[in-house]
């Protein structure tokens, strides 16, 4: 396995600043891509993949198409809300619930992550105790029932996402 991932990035916004140069410091490069057609253009040499955006044309777009790629780490950022109108959107457009089953959402490590350069590092750390077979030994977000930032009421947590 080597140890040179390629991340698509797929969003904008303060989280997508604080991931892109993390990856340099792992030897990893990143694609940002902030369109749909980007996203697609970009996913054929991806291996993982973090939706950072909440913009109903790309999100569920992007997620469903790297999905279908195969990618080997598909993550995407955001609310309980969001994640269930991506669910819902996923399944009316053919991803199947086995191959839901797969996806990292919310995306990151629970970490008590709130600021972009810690969800950076959330999302980092997921990724690589995925690729390192130690995902069963720590506990990922999408793992936890409840309040993402059970510290704030429900719908006034910000999201430093795109």
């Amino acid at each position: 396995m080597s140890d040179a991932l390629k991340i698509l990035i797929v969003g904008e916004g303060p989280v997508a600043d604080a991931l892109a140069p993390m990856l340099d410091v792992l030897g990893w490069s990143a694609t940002t891509a902030t369109t749909l057609a980007e996203s697609e253009a970009a996913l054929p040499s991806a291996d993982a993949v973090v939706v950072t955006s909440h913009h109903e044309d790309v999100d569920g777009p992007a997620i469903r198409a790297a999905i279908a790629a195969g990618t080997s780490y598909v993550g995407a950022m955001g609310s309980r809300r969001t994640q269930a109108r991506r669910r819902d959107w996923l399944l009316a457009n053919g991803v199947t619930e086995g191959e839901l089953s797969a996806l990292h959402a919310p995306v990151g490590l629970d970490i008590g992550a709130d600021e972009p350069g810690e969800i950076a590092i959330s999302i980092l750390a997921e990724i690589v105790a995925e690729r390192r077979g130690a995902a069963a030994t720590v506990a990922s977000i999408s793992d936890r029932d409840g309040a993402i930032h059970p510290d704030q009421e429900p719908g006034t947590a910000y999201c430093p996402g795109g």
